[in-house]
C-alpha cells in the first residue's frame, strides 16, 4: 500500500507518460488501489496536474540543470524529477530539505543508491540556482518548449490569433483555473446556496445570476450538503450559457446526445421540470454509467440514460436537441492539461470530420421549426464554425440564429454564435450555435 503523496503522483504521471491515456483514468485506477489514510488525494490531484500542465518548462529545466537530454532518462526516474521541480521552483508550499529527501529516497527505493545519487545531485544544483543572482532560467524563456504546449499547437494559435493573443492565452492555461458553481435558482436562492456552502468550508463569491466562483477550498465540494443534495452542480458558466441557447421550457422533451457524464443534461432536467424529459445518451459505456450514478445524488427522474452512437443510431424526434459534440477539447486544456500531450495536429480534422457526421445525422431527428444547438469545448475553427457551414450547405432546411440576448453580448462572434476564450473571458473555451429548421 502506497503511503506517499510523491509517491502516487510520481506512479500516476509514470504510467500517463507510457501509456498516454486520459490523466484522470489513470489516477482515478491507482487511487481504487491505494486508499490509505495516509494518503492525501487533493495534494496527489495538484501534483499530477501540475506537473503535467507544465511539463515542458520542467523538461526545458532539467535538461538545463543536468546536462542530459529527456531522452536520456528513465521514464519514472523523469517523473521523479519533474515532480521534484515543480515543488521547488513553483509549488513552495513544501520546504525544499522535505522534498528532496523525500524524492532521494523514492528514486533509491525505485532504482538504487547510484540513481538516487543523481537525483540528490540534480535537485540540490536547481535549489544552488534559484538561490543565485544569475536568472538562470532567463536563457531558457525564449525555447518553444518554455510555453509547455506542443509545437504544432503553438503554431497554429499563433497563427489564428497572433503573438500577443497568444502568449495571453498560453500563460492563461498554464494557470490553474478557476472552478465554479451552478446553481438552479427556481428552487434555492444563490446568497442561500452561498451561506451553506460557507459553513462547509468553501468560500465563493457570485459571479452571475446561477453562477458562484469558488475562492477557496474546493476539495470540500463534493463533501458539503449543496452538492450532496444535488442542489449545486460544478460547472463553467460557458457551459451553461450553451444549455441557454436551447431555451428550453417545462415540460419539453429534449435530445441531449454525446452528454456523458451529463452536466448539461442536468441542468437541461431542472429548467424542463417534472413534466419534462431529457434524452440523454453517450456511445461510451462507462461514461453512461457515471451519468446514471449521478442521479442517486441529484434524484432526477426525468433524466433517462442510454448507450447510443450519434453518428448513426435511430432516435425519437423531437423540437429540441443539444449536440454537445466530441472534440479536441483544446478550450479546456487548463481544466485537463493532459490534453495538450495527447492531442495530435491529425486528430482536428478527424474530430471535424465525426462531428459533421453527428450533426447531420441528428438534424433528421428535429421536428420542423425545430431548434438544434452545435457545441464544443474546442477553440478550433475547423471543429466549430467550419463545421457548421458545411452543415449548412448541406441541408438548406436550415439556418443559422443568434443566440438569445442573455447570453453577454462579448461572448458572441459576428456569426452570433458563442464564442469564448480562456484569456479573454476567464471562463473555459466554448463554442455553441443555434441551428433552427424550417
Amino acid at each position: 500500500m502506497i503511503k506517499d503523496n510523491r509517491l502516487l503522483a510520481v506512479k500516476i504521471l509514470d504510467e500517463f507518460e507510457k501509456n498516454n491515456i486520459q490523466l484522470n483514468v489513470i489516477r482515478n485506477k491507482i487511487f481504487a488501489l491505494n486508499t490509505s489514510t495516509n494518503l492525501s488525494k487533493a495534494r496527489v490531484n495538484v501534483l499530477i496536474k501540475e506537473v503535467t500542465r507544465l511539463r515542458g518548462k520542467l523538461d526545458l529545466m532539467i535538461t538545463h540543470i543536468s546536462g542530459k537530454r529527456i531522452n536520456q532518462i528513465d521514464s519514472s526516474l523523469l517523473s521523479i524529477l519533474r515532480t521534484g521541480f515543480y515543488e521547488i521552483i513553483f509549488d513552495r508550499k513544501t520546504p525544499e530539505y522535505a522534498t528532496v529527501d523525500s524524492l532521494v529516497e523514492l528514486t533509491h527505493n525505485i532504482y538504487n543508491k547510484k540513481a538516487a545519487g543523481f537525483t540528490n545531485a540534480i535537485l540540490r544544483n536547481l535549489i544552488r540556482s534559484r538561490l543565485s543572482k544569475n536568472e538562470w532560467d532567463k536563457v531558457l524563456q525564449n525555447q518553444p518548449g518554455w510555453y509547455s504546449i506542443p509545437i504544432w499547437l503553438q503554431r497554429k494559435w499563433k497563427s489564428q490569433y497572433g503573438n500577443k493573443q497568444f502568449k495571453k492565452l498560453i500563460e492563461k492555461i498554464n494557470k490553474p483555473p478557476h472552478i465554479f458553481l451552478r446553481i438552479d435558482v427556481s428552487n434555492d436562492k444563490i446568497l442561500n446556496v452561498q451561506e451553506s456552502l460557507d459553513r462547509d468550508g468553501v468560500k465563493t463569491t457570485i459571479n452571475q445570476k446561477n453562477s458562484l466562483k469558488v475562492e477557496s477550498n474546493s476539495g470540500k465540494i463534493f463533501n458539503s450538503i449543496m452538492f450532496k443534495s444535488g442542489r449545486v452542480s460544478v460547472q463553467d458558466p460557458s457551459s451553461s450559457c450553451v444549455v441557454e441557447c436551447l431555451d428550453v421550457c417545462l415540460g419539453e422533451t429534449v435530445l441531449d446526445v454525446c452528454a456523458a457524464p451529463g452536466t448539461k443534461a442536468l441542468q437541461l432536467a431542472n429548467l424542463v421540470g417534472d413534466k419534462g424529459l431529457i434524452l440523454a445518451s453517450d456511445i461510451d459505456p462507462s461514461r453512461v454509467k457515471m451519468g446514471i450514478n449521478d442521479i442517486k445524488r441529484h434524484k432526477k427522474n426525468n433524466l433517462k440514460w442510454s448507450i447510443k452512437d450519434a453518428s448513426k443510431d435511430s432516435y425519437s424526434k423531437v423540437n429540441k436537441i443539444l449536440i454537445d459534440a466530441p472534440c479536441s477539447g483544446t478550450g479546456v486544456i487548463s481544466k485537463k492539461p493532459d490534453i495538450r500531450w495527447r492531442r495530435k495536429s491529425s486528430d482536428i480534422k478527424k474530430f471535424a470530420s465525426l462531428q459533421f457526421d453527428i450533426i447531420n445525422h441528428c438534424a433528421q431527428f428535429l421536428n420542423s421549426k425545430g431548434t438544434m444547438v452545435y457545441s464544443t469545448c474546442s477553440i478550433e475553427p475547423e471543429e466549430n464554425i467550419d463545421v457548421v457551414k458545411k452543415f449548412l450547405n448541406v441541408r438548406r432546411d436550415f439556418i443559422l440564429e443568434s443566440v438569445p440576448s442573455s447570453i453577454p453580448d462579448n461572448w458572441t462572434d459576428d456569426n452570433g454564435c458563442l464564442v469564448t476564450l480562456p484569456h479573454l473571458h476567464n471562463v473555459d473555451g466554448m463554442f455553441a450555435t443555434i441551428l433552427k429548421k424550417l
